[in-house]
């Protein structure tokens, strides 16, 4: 039976699920350009408006000043079908119409956000390959549960070269299933990978991900730093904390 070991504590683990952004790939570099350029888009759009531009930031919870995006903030947690939804509120309470605002976002907002991965935007946190094939030849199998749409997902995992070692990719997208931070999540993944909860080690970056695994009563809640999260509040969350899965060994 396998044991994982992470900061020196010891977990009786069978499936480690890890969250993509944040913890296979460097959130920032990743979704702080796409803000940046998804609030460029609409506003190019309906012309340059601060007090339009702050509200779009704050409710996407990113300071563009400083690059950093909230703790819980809808664009480190929230599906992007979601997403939208709270970016046409905005538009709709600065004078548009609710067809108007929707309309805007998906033709300037939504096709930022949801294209497909650059080579620039993909900045491993680690050897992730290297990582997740150790886990896989020691016995672990392991899945993804991201809030990103599947498409783009299997796009990341292709860049670094790991599509074929998860056993489930669990994404934002996929209809009629519950999204983080349901502890529902993590009990599909342990009836799909016939384990209990108890026998899964979540790994991510958000307190989304750890209060989904505390809910769920998982084994093991393994923070992430560097994330979407300062590290004070992961940190309350977490059973230990690592700066790249390189840390988890078996």
């Amino acid at each position: 039976m396998p044991r994982v070991e992470v900061s020196g504590q010891q977990f009786d683990i069978d499936v480690i699920a890890f969250d993509k952004d944040g913890t296979l790939i460097d959130f920032h570099t990743m979704w702080g350009r796409r803000a940046v350029a998804a609030v460029d888009a609409v506003l190019t759009r309906l012309g340059y408006d601060n007090q339009l531009e702050n509200a779009l930031y704050q409710a996407l919870g990113y300071d563009r000043e400083s690059g950093v995006t909230a703790n819980g903030a809808p664009l480190a947690t929230v599906p992007l079908a979601k997403t939208d939804i709270i970016m046409s509120t905005v538009l709709y309470q600065h004078g548009l119409s609710w067809h108007e605002a929707e309309q805007v976002i998906v033709d300037s907002f939504s096709p930022v956000m949801s294209c497909g991965p650059t080579e620039q935007s993909v900045r491993p946190l680690g050897n992730v390959r290297g990582a997740i094939e150790s886990l896989n030849a020691k016995g672990i199998r392991t899945v993804v549960v991201t809030t990103d749409n599947r498409i783009p997902t299997l796009q990341v995992l292709s860049m670094l070269k790991v599509e074929d070692y998860f056993d489930l990719i669990y994404c934002g997208d996929d209809h009629e299933l519950p999204q983080k931070p349901s502890a529902k999540v993590l009990h599909h993944v342990a009836e799909l990978c016939s384990v209990d909860a108890a026998r899964i080690m979540m790994v991510g970056d958000t307190v989304a991900d750890l209060t989904m695994a505390h809910a769920a009563n998982a084994g093991a809640k393994i923070g992430v730093v560097g994330g979407a999260t300062e590290r004070n509040v992961l940190s309350k969350w977490s059973d230990a904390l690592i700066s790249s899965i390189d840390e988890i060994e078996v």
